[in-house]
């Protein structure tokens, strides 16, 4: 095994320039199995291609020696609320914007994520409206028309003329860093009493498609922006919306809530197929109402057509056996987030951020991050917002009037009688349109998002469970993939995928037993060596030429 600090030797080639690599000596990740073959890209179309075309070898420009490490399909982190002091829920200009997602791709695909959805919180319509253009996902394309040595002067280029050719070229240039796959608007649609760190000002109920456009904006529901939506089942009519969602390739993800049992599997049986960060911010499973939770005991046969699960392993929002307890549950759905805050790679202290309609802090103490009170010398006046639609801020205005309604992310504040019937803390409940009836104070401490990295919560898992790499990295790649509906383009090292990759240097750590009264275990632990995207080698750990190492990952440096 090379060193943690090796890199690919010298490659050898053609020189013949028609873009194709050669992967040989690796281990190709491949399902639940570390498979040992060869892997062909071409750096021209941006795909995994066959070894040979019309029954003939072909001959790749440059063979790379992997010298036994590991080769992963890119990495996907479903919930990424910002990184690098930079949040997408932010918005200052046009031009300014732009360049914070630029910069924050740059510096994320180092870390082994190719794609992700940007996150946006619960936030005013203003803001959607105003960053939704420049977040949507890059257009599919043909192998002929990619082009990655065209110029990427125009970064600014709205999401809006993607479908010229020059504009796809421009987009799919590997130098351009991780790839946004499209936006998941968290909220608001929202419960009150599971909003976590969500503004209650902006918290609203859908009765109509015509609230949702109010919202996001007509366009943004149809033009491919919105990837992902979180909703609360139990408010208005959302559950009667989520199929006009879904034909709109729309992913509805339950999450926020508390909605009981049957609520919840009324939503997929309309069509949702993902929870949002499984047992944040949802009421906690009871022995006669199982909640949100109890999908995951559905019988096989009404699991066939696919639910999905969102977990956060940064040691923070779940116990560890907690984690092992979510994948045995359901492996085949079982999906890796970070719900990371633009605090990862940040220094410890405490920094502003718009939630919602209003200013606030967080604080960043090592890997946790917290609401805070305001410093002393900071403005703590808050905004409300200027054109929330009265008519979906009107089912949750009882609550929202009198500010009500807080529990830690993480945590949640629904109290379970005797007859498995859920009430929230210090309330009466709500009726049967998710209107609430009463609330609680806010408390400053509540968990605001994570600062892990998605290879953290990778090597988390791996410390917590002692579940193979392969298992792993299915979490976090095919996965993810399938419930975009991009299976075989992302999150695949087989031939018509897209070229992202990551080569994994595999090391071997001694941890502590978690219930080995004090014992050590052996454990697997990955680091990133390099990234590969649209078939272009854009990182390599110790060997760039720009004095960047990865950034995030276990033995980073």
């Amino acid at each position: 095994m090379p060193a943690a600090s090796s890199s690919s030797p010298p490659p050898t080639g053609t020189g013949t320039r028609a873009g194709i690599t050669k992967l040989t000596n690796g281990r190709l990740a491949i399902n639940d199995a570390l498979i040992p073959s060869d892997l062909f890209i071409n750096s021209q179309t941006g795909k995994v291609i066959e070894p040979s075309a019309n029954d003939t070898l072909i001959v790749p420009d440059i063979t790379i020696d992997l010298r036994n490490r590991i080769v992963s399909p890119g990495l996907i982190d479903c919930q990424l609320n910002g990184a690098f002091g930079f949040n997408f829920s932010s918005f200052t200009s046009s031009a300014e914007y732009v360049q914070n997602v630029h910069t924050l791709n740059t510096k994320l695909i180092r870390t082994g994520v190719t794609s992700y959805l940007p996150t946006l919180t619960s936030q005013t319509p203003e803001l959607y409206h105003f960053v939704l253009p420049h977040l949507g996902p890059l257009p599919l394309i043909s192998d002929t028309s990619n082009n990655t040595s065209t110029n990427t002067s125009n970064v600014t280029t709205s999401p809006s003329t993607f479908n010229s050719s020059i504009n796809r070229k421009i987009h799919r240039n590997p130098q351009n860093g991780s790839e946004s796959l499209g936006v998941h608007v968290e909220g608001p649609f929202l419960s009150p009493f599971q909003h976590g760190i969500h503004d209650l000002s902006v918290l609203c109920a859908a009765n109509s498609w015509k609230d949702l456009e109010q919202v996001y904006g007509s366009s943004h529901l149809s033009n491919g922006a919105i990837k992902m939506i979180t909703v609360a089942p139990e408010l208005g009519s959302i559950t009667a919306l989520i199929p006009s969602l879904v034909s709109n390739g729309i992913v509805v993800s339950l999450g926020h809530t508390e909605c009981t049992f049957p609520e919840a599997a009324a939503a997929v049986g309309s069509g949702a197929k993902m929870i949002t960060h499984l047992f944040n911010a949802m009421r906690p499973l009871h022995h006669r109402e199982p909640g949100l939770f109890g999908l995951l005991g559905a019988p096989e046969e009404q699991q066939k057509k696919g639910l999905y699960y969102g977990v956060i392993a940064d040691g923070i929002h779940l116990h560890p056996t907690v984690v092992s307890l979510a994948y045995n549950l359901r492996p085949q759905g079982f999906i890796l987030v970070t719900d990371a805050m633009h605090l990862v790679g940040m220094e410890d202290g405490k920094y502003e951020w718009v939630n919602g309609g209003k200013t606030e802090w967080i604080e960043k103490r090592g890997s946790k991050l917290c609401i805070v009170e305001p410093p002393p010398s900071a403005s703590s006046s808050s905004s409300s917002p200027t054109s929330s639609p009265t008519a979906l801020a009107s089912p949750l205005e009882s609550a929202l009037s009198s500010g009500t309604s807080l529990q830690e992310e993480g945590h949640q504040n629904g109290n379970v009688n005797g007859d498995g019937q859920a009430q929230s803390a210090k309330t009466n409940g709500r009726n049967k349109n998710g209107e609430v009836k009463d609330g609680q104070k806010k408390k400053w401490g509540g968990i605001a998002g994570s600062s892990a990295t998605l290879l953290e919560c990778v090597n988390n898992l791996l410390q917590w469970t002692g579940m193979s790499v392969p298992k792993a990295l299915t979490s976090v790649t095919s996965t993810p993939a399938e419930m975009l509906g991009l299976k075989g383009v992302k999150g695949s090292l087989q031939p018509g995928a897209d070229a992202d990759l990551v080569v994994f240097e595999e090391v071997e750590v001694e941890v502590e037993d978690l219930l080995g009264g004090g014992g050590r275990v052996k454990r697997k632990q990955l680091v990133v060596d390099e990234v590969w995207k649209f078939g272009v080698r854009v990182f390599v750990r110790d060997g760039n030429g720009d004095g960047t190492d990865c950034f995030g990952g276990f033995g980073a440096r």
